[in-house]
């Protein structure tokens, strides 16, 4: 990161290292906005780096934005731990009969 600036010309107003990946939206938008930051940089390993057009979005009303740096594979997905903690839901199953489906309608229709 640092020697990213440093070519770039910017100047880092803070540069927080996350071991764990816990570091939030929210967190990364109170930060930029404490230091009055115009650029928030990602590394592509980062967690926070594939939802980087949310963080942009939140970043935006303080006229802030945010890029990703380095190198990540193509067609690689990172999910957040919390999705990958959760169980995928499960759509209810209809027990309706076809016959009862096309009654409702009706009575919608009326």
């Amino acid at each position: 990161m640092t020697d990213y600036a440093r070519t770039e010309g910017l100047a880092l107003a803070q540069i927080v290292t996350d071991r764990f990946d816990t570091f939030t939206i929210s967190q990364v938008v109170q930060t930029a906005k404490f230091h009055n930051a115009r650029l928030v940089i990602l590394p592509a390993q980062a967690r926070l780096a594939s939802v980087q057009s949310r963080v942009a979005l939140e970043l935006e009303p303080d006229g802030a934005t945010c890029v990703v740096i380095g190198h990540t594979q193509p067609n690689e997905q990172r999910r957040s731990r919390l999705i990958d903690a959760l169980p995928r839901p499960i759509p209810p199953a209809t027990t309706a009969a076809p016959s009862d489906a096309a009654a409702d309608t009706m009575e919608t229709a009326r």
